[in-house]
């Protein structure tokens, strides 16, 4: 009896809730061979079913052209002589070369990164076919469909019908992708990284996809080894004394973040202007306050995550910018690294996330991209303590842009991290 009903849980688990095994495989991209890790796709609920299977690769997903445009209700014409493509919807068109970061949408110029060019790649199958691969997710927001990222199931999940349209049981399914929006995303959100950054999570981020985490996580471990496997994870903070929190701007020196669509503005610069003025805000509330850089100039991730551990900080907070290949890219989100994938923490990281992420939402009225873990990141997954990083908005867009610029809008996303520190101090520190 109880065998039955064993596999008759395992049964609905499978099938109620698919879940996508993950895994490493080999591909040819310009006659060098890639490991690349699979990801599911499903959109609308239903699975996207290819012999071809998408990819991730530097941080990106992949999906084969033919299949996802179809899924998407798009047309798709291929020109082999130039190796381009135009995919058509009711009210976009782009238009992409094979190995350009030279993208058109309605015929304007725009450019994509070096990650998210469309690639001809070839599969090890019978027949050992070569797909073109185009990245998920630009294709998807730029056609205005909603992307969300699973990261545990390792699934990127679109939703391009309106509720009012679907059926009930589509409603259902997309409701249970939905529900995961605001804690599940991974590396595959619109989260920007200079060049000195990447350089310095590159391993961490090789190492994740390929699943050594042991290799990522091993050299941060600040306690013995059996200490760490009879760790206890505490749901609140223990706070020793006055709260100490270190506020970190990101970028700086010769590393100017990212840069404005009006070509001028510096995220370093937004960074510093918003931490400083934070800083003088808790200060007041009566926090101890520590700020990894106050002026203009270079300091490592490390060093960074350093400032926080030798000063047996409370909290780790970093202020950073976005931006995006797509213009209309737009809201605040942040990011944290959870205990569960970072090994030196103790405490529940997503709590101080969510409290940031609700109170600047609520102060400025912006889009709500939600919370995202993102375990290679540096200054959140070397930090002993809870950390998290606030992505005020993005300054690739024009609409989110103008706000930023207006001091008084500063003002509002000061206040709203503020609140959101002083509402994680309230319910979940003791």
């Amino acid at each position: 009896m109880k065998k039955i009903l064993y596999l008759a849980i395992l049964f609905a688990l499978i099938f109620i809730n698919p879940i996508y095994a993950s895994s490493n495989f080999n591909v040819t991209i310009n006659n060098s061979i890639f490991k690349v890790k699979s990801a599911g796709v499903e959109i609308n609920g239903e699975k996207l079913n290819t012999e071809f299977k998408p990819y991730i690769k530097n941080g990106r997903t992949f999906v084969p052209i033919r299949e996802i445009t179809e899924k998407l209700g798009a047309n798709v014409n291929w020109d082999n002589k130039n190796k381009s493509i135009t995919i058509k919807n009711d009210s976009k068109i782009i238009k992409m070369q094979i190995d350009s970061s030279t993208v058109f949408v309605n015929d304007k110029k725009m450019s994509v990164d070096k990650d998210q060019v469309p690639k001809l790649t070839s599969y090890k199958t019978p027949r050992s076919e070569t797909k073109t691969m185009v990245p998920l997710r630009f294709i998807s927001e730029t056609f205005g469909y909603d992307v969300d990222w699973d990261n545990d199931k390792v699934v990127a999940t679109i939703s391009t019908i309106k509720s009012a349209n679907l059926s009930e049981e589509k409603k259902s399914n997309i409701q249970k992708v939905s529900s995961n929006k605001n804690t599940n995303n991974s590396n595959n959100s619109l989260f920007y990284q200079s060049n000195q950054e990447k350089k310095e999570t590159k391993k961490l981020e090789n190492n994740l996809d390929s699943g050594k985490k042991e290799e990522v996580f091993d050299s941060l471990s600040l306690e013995p080894e059996d200490e760490q496997k009879n760790r206890v994870i505490k749901d609140k903070l223990q706070v020793n004394g006055k709260l100490k929190i270190v506020v970190d701007p990101g970028h700086g020196g010769k590393d100017s973040g990212a840069v404005a669509v009006d070509t001028k503005t510096l995220e370093k610069d937004l960074n510093l202007e918003v931490a400083s003025r934070l800083c003088s805000i808790l200060k007041n509330k009566g926090y101890d306050v520590i700020m990894t850089r106050s002026r203009d100039e270079y300091i490592k991730l490390v060093d960074r995550a350093s400032v926080s551990n030798d000063n047996n900080a409370d909290l780790f907070l970093s202020i950073h910018f976005n931006s995006a290949d797509n213009p209309s890219a737009s809201g605040i989100e942040v990011l944290y690294a959870s205990e569960k994938n970072v090994k030196i923490k103790d405490t529940v990281q997503k709590n101080f996330a969510k409290c940031l992420q609700k109170s600047l939402v609520k102060e400025t009225g912006a889009n709500d991209r939600g919370i995202i873990n993102r375990p290679a990141i540096a200054v959140t997954s070397k930090t002993k303590t809870v950390a998290a990083l606030v992505e005020l908005g993005f300054i690739s867009s024009p609409d989110d842009l103008n706000k930023i610029k207006d001091s008084d809008y500063i003002d509002l996303l000061v206040r709203g991290i503020a609140n959101g520190v002083d509402d994680y101090v309230n319910n979940y520190t003791e």
